[in-house]
Order: structure tokens, then C-alpha cells, then sequence
């Protein structure tokens, strides 16, 4: 019989495990992270924030309705007034601009102080303010015409006797002519008993570059 302390117990061999050294210069670099995309907003939040928006709307309409519904009849009436005043002020004022948009006319001429002299004589029968008003060249055209100073203001005598009156005088315009000359239009509404001189007439007048007038034409 063996003795069992005599026995010998085979050792059983260590597998040690080998790591390799690091090599210099060589790292091993992490795997780079995974980002995830991501939305700017969520749409679930855009979604709750539509309907948020829509819901104060709705919410305000109905509190406007229930204010306005007492007075809906007020309402209307306030509408349909200030739409009326509308067109009506629009129909009023497009008149006038369309008007200054077409008219392509100069500007108004100043008149002359020599026809303002005598428009003013002749409708108070200065004969003296009318004379004056004439230039040098028309004075003597006059004359030559056998038409003085004094057979001008008896005319103006007989034209207050006979009660001739210069009711209203109306510039009209003027126009620039050659030679430094202006002609200036008038419409002179004038009551008299003669049914000749009862009306609107129109007067001319020229005036040269003195400034005093040297044509008339009735």
C-alpha cells in the first residue's frame, strides 16, 4: 500500500498575460463622440406655441364680440358715417388735384400797377388817374385822335350822369409779348341803362417795359 504522503503533486503552470509596451510616439486616440442633431425648436414647442397664439386670439375676438354686441347698432351706424364722410371728402379733394396735375398753364402774371390806376379811375370817374396811366406814345396817339385830357373826363362826367357803373373787375391773366411787353386780359361786369353797355365785357391792355399802358382794346 502506497503512502499517500509520499505522493508528489504535479504544480500547475502560470499563464502570465503580455502587454505590449507603448511604443513612443504612437497614442491611442478616444473614439470621437457621436453629436446628435438637434432642432433649433423642438417642434412639439412650436406646435404648443401656434396653438397658445390662436387661442388668445380666439379668446380676445370673443371678449371684442361680447363689448361690441350691446352696441352693435352704433357700430354700424359709426361705420356707415365715417365711410360716407369718406367718399365725400374724397369726391371733393380728387378734383382739385387732378385738376393741378393737368393744368400745364404758366403761372399767373402779376397785372401792372398802371392798369390797376386806371381800372380804378375809370370806376370813380377819375378822368386824371386814367390819363395818367397812358404812356408818352399813347397820350399823343389820342390827341392826334382828337381825344384830350378834357374830352376824356367828360366822358367820364356823361358816364356818371348817366349812371354807368363798374360793378365787378376780374384779372383774367397775361401773357409776355416781344419787345419786353406784357398784355394782361380782364372780364369788367358793367350796369349801365343803355343795353349796349350793360353786361360782361372785356377789356386788353399792353403794357410796355415802363410800365405804363400803351393799347387798349373793349
Amino acid at each position: 500500500m502506497e503512502d499517500q504522503g509520499d505522493q508528489h503533486t504535479t504544480p500547475t503552470p502560470q499563464t502570465t498575460s503580455y502587454t505590449p509596451a507603448a511604443q513612443p510616439g504612437i497614442t491611442d486616440s478616444p473614439p470621437a463622440p457621436t453629436v446628435a442633431a438637434t432642432e433649433p425648436y423642438p417642434r412639439g414647442m412650436v406646435q404648443r406655441a401656434t396653438r397658445l397664439v390662436l387661442r388668445r386670439v380666439a379668446y380676445g375676438l370673443i371678449l371684442a364680440g361680447r363689448v361690441i354686441r350691446p352696441r352693435l347698432g352704433w357700430v354700424l351706424l359709426t361705420l356707415f358715417l365715417v365711410g360716407i364722410i369718406s367718399i365725400e371728402t374724397t369726391a371733393l379733394i380728387a378734383p382739385l388735384f387732378v385738376a393741378k396735375l393737368a393744368d400745364n398753364r404758366p403761372p399767373l402774371i402779376p397785372t401792372s400797377a398802371a392798369v390797376e390806376s386806371f381800372l380804378q379811375g375809370q370806376s370813380h370817374y377819375d378822368a386824371e388817374m386814367m390819363w395818367e396811366s397812358f404812356s408818352p406814345r399813347l397820350q399823343a396817339s389820342l390827341i392826334d385822335q382828337g381825344i384830350s385830357k378834357d374830352q376824356l373826363a367828360a366822358q367820364v362826367k356823361s358816364e356818371r350822369d348817366g349812371g354807368q357803373k363798374y360793378k365787378k373787375i376780374s384779372y383774367v391773366g397775361g401773357v409776355a409779348l416781344r419787345g419786353e411787353q406784357l398784355m394782361y386780359f380782364y372780364a369788367i361786369d358793367i350796369e349801365s341803362s343803355q343795353a349796349s353797355r350793360n353786361g360782361t365785357f372785356s377789356f386788353i391792355f399792353t403794357v410796355d417795359k415802363s410800365g405804363k399802358i400803351v393799347a387798349l382794346r373793349m
